[in-house]
């Protein structure tokens, strides 16, 4: 932890910068350079419901443009640039903000003036130890396995592994540390499909009251209630969609049997490879009063199918094809898949996130109960 000490510091200063020595104004004024293009328009866009909108749109003259407006609290926002790939994200606050924008490449460019962003760029720069970390290994993981090394490609996955535990760690304290900051809040939603319950109800009692209208924190608050519905001993709720022939199905029309709702998609590697193990499960239990449910986060209702047939999931499977905004996903809190969900005979969750031979087990457990 030596390492970090020095970004602490750092941090400590910047915040003090936020409070005390940066000039607030009534709203914000974002005045650009782009070298590259002098004519065209230039876009300010954010996130909504995991969509990207335009909030504010001006043309570029000269190489230079203008935007004008105010928020309440500091906010991520992405400068997009006609025709061009990529985006510039920045932390807009209330303050005259300078962006230097290189057409040609978008990440050197620099943001001075949002005392938000510098705190977010601190951040980065500390945490980027663990991304070289991960890269040196994935280097090392690519020799080894082009060598056939066997024994060290074990070796570098079990480092790769504790590297990513460390690195999920550290923003995890971070954002604990600093909760009077829109930055931590915006970095805990960001990472939100990786904490539990539990690591969710530790940040959110982290999170400052003064940044408490921040569309962070609110979020977090949201997603909090969403997975307390979902946790091992709730009710599961209830929920009809079509399966593959556009048929209703509705969850309740399993009571009475074991049901494991099973979460994936035709696109998803992890999901696929995990696929054998839930046949294997569904053939040694189904005689025994276990079923699936597949809810599948495809768009493509070919793909879809055919990745039902290829991989033999002999069980009811329904989606309403939109993806990540599949209705189901949502009212369970689905950020990342695979993912599940094993209720008992009376509808009630007893377990999530079960794999492999997790899941064989707990399935005895239950059936033997």
């Amino acid at each position: 932890m030596k390492r970090f000490l020095p970004a602490t510091l750092l941090l400590a200063v910047l915040f003090s910068a936020i409070s005390c020595g940066t000039k607030k104004t009534d709203g914000y004024t974002i005045e650009g350079t782009i070298t590259g293009v002098d004519a065209g328009w230039v876009f300010l866009q954010k996130r909504e419901e995991n969509k990207s909108i335009t909030a504010d749109s001006v043309e570029v003259k000269g190489g230079k443009f203008t935007f004008a407006g105010k928020v309440e609290l500091p906010e991520m926002y992405y400068l997009k640039l006609e025709d061009i790939e990529g985006v510039l994200p920045f932390f807009i606050e209330n303050s005259t903000i300078t962006l230097k924008v290189y057409a040609d490449s978008l990440d050197k460019s620099t943001v001075t003036g949002s005392a938000t962003h510098d705190v977010y760029i601190a951040y980065q720069k500390e945490e980027t130890v663990f991304g070289q970390k991960t890269e040196e290994l994935y280097n090392n993981y690519m020799k080894a396995k082009e060598a056939k090394d066997s024994l060290a490609v074990v070796k570098i996955e079990a480092e790769y592994d504790s590297v990513e535990k460390a690195q999920s760690a550290y923003t995890k304290d971070y954002i604990i540390k600093n909760g009077k900051s829109v930055v931590a809040a915006y970095l805990a939603i960001s990472n939100a499909y990786a904490y539990s319950l539990e690591d969710l109800k530790a940040i959110n009692k982290a999170m400052d009251p003064s940044i408490a209208n921040s569309k962070y924190v609110k979020n977090l608050a949201a997603r909090e209630i969403t997975l307390m519905a979902v946790a091992p001993g709730q009710q599961a709720p209830e929920f009809t969609m079509a399966d593959t022939l556009g048929t209703e199905l509705s969850l309740s029309s399993l009571k009475g049997k074991v049901v494991l709702i099973d979460f994936w998609a035709s696109w998803c590697g992890p999901c696929r490879a995990e696929n054998p193990n839930v046949v294997a499960a569904y053939k040694k239990f189904n005689s025994k009063g276990f079923t699936v449910l597949g809810v599948s986060l495809d768009t493509d209702k070919f793909k879809w199918k055919e990745a039902i047939a290829k991989d033999g999931l002999t069980w009811s499977h329904i989606s309403d094809l939109k993806g990540w905004y599949n209705t189901v996903a949502k009212q369970y809190g689905v950020m990342s898949i695979p993912a599940n969900f094993l209720i008992d005979k009376e509808g009630k969750i007893i377990a999530n996130g079960l794999r492999g031979e997790d899941l064989i087990k707990k399935i005895e457990e239950v059936l033997g109960k």
